[in-house]
């Protein structure tokens, strides 16, 4: 191929992904410029590498051309005879021609010049193509489906899921990775290889977007039912891992099921999950509470989940199969509202969540199975009056007996509690000191009054580590250190009390729509308190002082097209039609395909050991010719080839500073194919033999072992 064709073959590589990141930055002029000196830069560095330029020439001007490009655009749009004379809109688009432009032809200088020079540095220029697509799709990350604006805005307005777009990027960038690792030697080779490539990408891209048949008919709301699933796991109880001692992990850890901090959760920004409002009903505190699990029970170092059947009745594990009547329901007054919401999962969960005080739980087919993983309905008794006509209700119930009371207020022997608890009983006026609310928000005004929230302490290796933070200096810890505070020193009042985990999402965000985003950073622990003829009440302590900086919530937009996918609500899907022949051998193929590469791979790795060994093992009329053969593929494998047009004795002149054998090795066949009657004074095996040991003593030993690993090495002899 020629070198000039091949450099702008390579330029446009080079310039396609320039255009791919410098799209929704760059103006038209700008894209132009920045592709056209992209060409004409990979152009001038082949020129460069053919006549014999040092390396540090072309990365000089590279830079040089990197660095001055923003310079003479800040010149354009700072020069005020220019702007006399141009409009602003003109302006900025002359002023990108020299940005892109420059950034397109030092790129290339830089990128090209060393690839030439070294085969090694072909990677970097691959990273550097394949990390120009990635940056550009970034925002997609963690499940923002919505993002980035520019691709797929315009699959949504076509009804398309934009994920078919995105696998079609990094398919491309894929084919352009693979085209800038080419070899570029042979033209049929390297369309064979980019013909393996589209094939893998298709074949992993249909993978992805695709589902199998059993998880659609889990998305399809064919959910187990809780006994079913304990059965299938082998557990007892109103839930996995409900035992004496927690869920394992070590005792002095406050629970394995309440959230670590958001800096130490990967993906915080992922959406987990969409839940739709049948109707809108605003929360007594301005949260909506989403509870998968609560700890009730004190095992003598913390609080883990309950192993009563009488305690936490309205918390469930499993999801459902078939419509559930809750028997957890609180009892009716003014100050709840029944609603209904439809919840979507983005992501596996091993356990339901709900909106708190559940009524009633039932399947739903799932509405969009590419993009959900189940959904459910779920009715709940939202508490919605106003907190302060709740401040006569005494706590607990009436009915229960003393061995859940006691359940309900255990707590560490430890005497502060008590005392602390104490302290701020006093601080309430008297006629509110049997007020269990007005307790509780004594409790919850010195916790935020006194803490600092923060993710720079854990207290795990305290042997209390809600102790550890509660009578701390300086008091520093998250919602997991601040739920069981307020909870124990509640306990200390003989207030029953627990934690509750699961989700927390601020009931401004519902706004005037009727869905709500739930993502990973809503991951949460709360205090409840049980209230007389109210049921439990959550407790959330805020404090006043924080070093966690708080983001914005930007993704109204994903909110809204989540929830209009979650509505769409599908009858029972007819069975699937027979499959048509050519898909019939599609997934024929897809499912051979893995073992058909497996046999390729051997079948190359046997005739690379064929041709390395048949000059030993067989007697043949011609054993210069195989030896010659045996020679040549043990130079291939370490990167050393005979180009294009180069004669046999000036390749094995070449070749003779790695292996000086090989140059007798060659007047042997040269002799034997022109038809000689000498006799060779060593066998040509043995000296391919010695060939192979001088080409390992030669090279490094990373290079030889990449060549014995590499199967296919033996294609690039000629």
């Amino acid at each position: 191929m020629n070198a000039t064709l091949r450099a702008l073959l390579h330029g446009c590589l080079l310039a396609a992904a320039l255009g791919v990141f410098a799209g929704p930055l760059a103006s038209g002029a700008g894209l132009a410029a920045g592709a056209l000196a992209t060409l004409l830069g990979c152009v001038v560095a082949q020129r460069l590498v053919d006549r014999r330029y040092r390396a540090w020439v072309g990365l000089v001007w590279g830079a040089a051309l990197l660095g001055g490009g923003p310079l003479v655009a800040w010149w354009i749009c700072a020069s005020a005879a220019l702007a006399a004379e141009a409009e602003p809109r003109l302006l900025m688009a002359l002023s990108d021609v020299p940005r892109w432009g420059g950034a397109g032809a030092g790129l290339a200088l830089l990128l090209r010049v060393p690839s030439l020079r070294w085969r090694a540095a072909l990677v970097r220029e691959g990273g550097v193509v394949v990390a120009a697509v990635a940056t550009t799709v970034a925002a997609h990350r963690d499940g923002m489906i919505a993002r980035p604006l520019a691709v797929s805005d315009f699959f949504w307005t076509q009804g398309l899921d934009p994920v078919v777009a995105f696998l079609a990027l990094g398919m491309a960038a894929a084919v352009l990775l693979a085209n800038v690792l080419a070899r570029e030697r042979s033209l049929a080779r390297a369309a064979l290889q980019l013909g393996l490539v589209l094939l893998l990408g298709f074949l992993v891209a249909r993978h992805i977007h695709g589902q199998e048949e059993a998880s659609r008919a889990q998305a399809g709301g064919q959910q187990e039912s809780d006994e079913e699933g304990r059965a299938r796991r082998g557990q007892g109880g109103r839930g996995p891992g409900r035992s004496g001692e927690g869920r394992g992990g070590s005792p002095h850890q406050l629970s394995d099921d309440v959230p670590p901090p958001q800096s130490q959760r990967g993906g915080k920004n992922r959406p987990v999950a969409v839940v739709v409002f049948h109707r809108t009903v605003k929360p007594s505190n301005g949260l909506y509470y989403f509870r998968h699990t609560a700890f009730s029970q004190f095992n003598g170092v913390r609080l883990v989940q309950s192993t009563r059947p009488d305690a936490d009745i309205d918390v469930r594990q499993g999801f459902p199969s078939t419509p559930l009547t809750l028997g957890s329901a609180p009892p009716p007054t003014d100050q709840r509202t029944e609603v209904a919401t439809d919840v979507a999962l983005l992501s596996e969960h091993d356990s339901v969540f709900m909106l708190i005080d559940p009524l009633e739980l039932s399947p739903l087919v799932n509405p969009d199975p590419t993009r959900f993983r189940r959904a459910y309905h779920v009715v709940s008794s939202q508490l919605s009056g106003p907190l302060d006509e709740m401040i006569r209700a005494r706590a607990g119930e009436r009915t229960w007996p003393d061995e859940l009371w006691k359940h309900y207020t255990s707590l560490p022997s430890d005497p502060r509690y008590g005392e602390l608890a104490r302290q701020l009983r006093d601080r309430v006026r008297g006629e509110y000191r049997k007020s269990a609310l007005a307790l509780a928000w004594s409790i919850k005004d010195h916790l935020e009054k006194t803490a600092t929230y923060s993710f720079a302490r854990r207290y795990d290796d305290a042997e209390d580590p809600t102790a550890a933070f509660l009578f701390s200096t300086d008091r520093r810890g998250y919602c997991v250190h601040l739920a069981h505070s307020a909870a124990l020193l509640m306990r200390a009042l003989n207030l029953p009390a627990r934690v509750s985990a699961g989700y927390a999402v601020p009931a401004e965000r519902l706004g005037e729509g009727s869905s709500l985003l739930i993502k990973a950073e809503n991951a949460h622990a709360w205090a409840e308190v049980y209230l007389r003829e109210l049921g439990w009440v959550p407790i959330e302590v805020t404090p006043e002082r924080t070093d966690v900086e708080s983001q914005p919530f930007v993704e109204k937009d994903l909110q809204q097209m989540l929830g209009e996918m979650a509505r769409r609500r599908r009858a029972a899907e007819p069975p699937p039609p027979p499959p048509l022949p050519w898909r019939t051998w599609l997934a024929a193929l897809r499912e051979a395909l893995p073992w058909a590469l497996l046999a390729a791979l051997l079948l190359a790795y046997a005739v690379k050991t064929w041709r390395l060994n048949v000059p030993r093992l067989v007697r043949r009329r011609r054993p210069a010719r195989a030896a010659y053969r045996a020679a040549l593929d043990r130079l291939s494998a370490v990167g050393l080839v005979r180009v294009h047009g180069e004669t046999r004795e000036r390749f094995a002149a070449r070749a003779a500073a790695l292996a000086p054998a090989f140059g007798p090795l060659t007047d042997d066949h040269l002799g034997e194919a022109l038809g000689s009657r000498t006799r060779p004074e060593t066998a040509p095996a043995r000296t391919a033999v010695v060939v192979g040991r001088q080409v390992r003593a030669g090279v490094p030993a990373w290079r030889w072992v990449l060549g014995v690993l590499n199967p296919v090495s033996w294609m690039w002899s000629r």
